[in-house]
């Protein structure tokens, strides 16, 4: 029968794994943070690391103990690439397995078949739809956040359903604009307590010394030393919203209900998006957020409003200009006069602002240049503080990259802050009926 154990080496430095099959054992030695993943029982766990972690290397224990556990099971070790997958893993996985162990090896498909009939396969994701119709009792995605979102949810994820198989994550971060930043986030607020997660930097690995880190500190700039040394998540270039940071987050940002309802609205068919708010002060507080789909119209918006906050309170909408004059709903009525024919007194001028004039706004008010911040955010606002930590320009412009599918609650919530603190003027200002303040 397949048998393993593990114990603490002297102090935390290793965990000494003793894994074997019949009556030949391996001892493999962990350092302490690859320890803290391998013991962990949880079904599913996220592990980003550092440079040079030993990743790949704890992958490898780890689809060796699954195959030793589960005879005559199918494990992936899976890879952005095929040639990655190879590069990194196949030479590793071959060295900690014992020739005893194997029954068959083939070197272009890069398989291990044991001779308890399990078998370890190594595969690149490039191309996800030819690894689909397989039964797996587990899997380690290395190098996950360089991988589609489609890897995991339509082909990974349903070929570990029959088994119950496990899946482990390994990763170096690749910003917050990927699937791998979004998968981080839910293990933390994680409903079914079977997923872990951790965050270990290159030093914790025990493979690089202090010296050569230090030394690559001198070398990156500090969001990059950050990133491939720290495991931090970073946007390494053109982050739109570069004043908004965790302490523009705050469960202080409440609903006062004898102050009117602000309401930023950005026009789009799917989501149709509002960002709610109060001001107090010279202080914002956004504290809830409307993303509605499948087509929704303003109609359907306001009526949204009105469900949640009731029709006595006193909303103030400060959505797209444009919308006076564009009828995204298809009603022959005006997105503005919607908002009006709902009982929202409308705050907008004629004419749009300039893009930069928005963003310039939006930076102004989460930190302005004398260290204060005018906006605070309710944790809840979860698209709102995604938009802000992952929107990005588009190479080579001065534009927000609007292919991250984040930026219509930036939108919705540049347009509140530029009504609210009268930060930029329109382009060209028309006849309106309504002053700045």
């Amino acid at each position: 029968m397949p048998h393993w154990h593990g114990r603490r080496g002297v102090g935390v430095e290793n965990l000494c794994i003793v894994i074997g099959m019949s009556q030949n054992s391996q001892p493999i030695q962990l350092r302490w943070a690859q320890g803290e993943v391998f013991s962990c029982k949880k079904r599913f766990r996220v592990l980003v690391a550092g440079r040079r972690f030993g990743k790949s290397y704890l992958a490898c224990v780890e689809l060796l103990r699954g195959a030793i556990n589960r005879p005559g099971e199918t494990f992936f070790y899976c890879a952005p690439t095929y040639r990655m997958a190879k590069d990194i893993a196949w030479r590793v996985l071959k060295k900690l397995v014992p020739k005893v162990w194997i029954k068959t090896k083939n070197e272009t498909d890069l398989r291990i078949e044991l001779i308890n009939d399990s078998t370890i396969e190594l595969k690149g994701t490039e191309n996800a739809m030819a690894l689909r119709g397989r039964s797996l009792s587990g899997v380690v995605m290395d190098e996950a956040a360089f991988m589609d979102a489609d890897v995991w949810f339509e082909v990974i994820r349903p070929a570990l359903a029959d088994k119950e198989g496990w899946a482990l994550f390994i990763s170096t971060p690749d910003g917050t604009a990927s699937w791998f930043y979004d998968l981080w986030c839910y293990v933390e607020e994680d409903p079914t307590d079977l997923w872990q997660r951790w965050s270990f930097t290159t030093i914790d690995g025990g493979n690089v010394s202090k010296t050569e880190v230090e030394a690559a500190r001198a070398q990156l700039d500090a969001r990059t030393f950050r990133q491939e040394f720290e495991a931090s998540f970073e946007n390494l270039s053109g982050l739109v919203a570069i004043s908004f940071s965790d302490e523009n987050i705050s469960t202080e940002a409440k609903d006062i209900s004898i102050q009117p309802l602000l309401l930023g609205v950005d026009f789009n068919v799917d989501p149709m998006s509002g960002i709610v708010a109060v001001k107090d002060g010279h202080t914002l507080y956004v504290f809830d957020e409307i993303m509605l789909t499948g087509g929704a119209t303003t109609w359907d918006f306001a009526e949204e409003v009105t469900r949640r906050y009731g029709v006595e309170r006193r909303v103030i909408a400060c959505p797209d200009p444009t919308g006076g004059a564009r009828k995204t709903s298809g009603v022959g009525v005006t997105d503005h006069a919607i908002l009006r024919k709902s009982g929202f007194t409308v705050q907008s001028p004629r004419s749009p602002w300039k893009i930069r004039d928005k963003i310039t706004a939006v930076n102004t008010a989460l930190l302005d240049a004398s260290g204060d911040r005018r906006v605070l955010i309710h944790p809840r606002c979860k698209e709102l503080i995604k938009a802000l930590r992952t929107l990005t320009y588009s190479p080579g412009t001065g534009l927000p990259n609007k292919n991250l599918g984040v930026d219509h609650a930036f939108d919705a919530f540049g347009y509140l802050c530029l009504q609210q603190f009268n930060l930029a003027k329109p382009e060209t200002l028309g006849t309106t009926n309504y002053r700045l303040y």
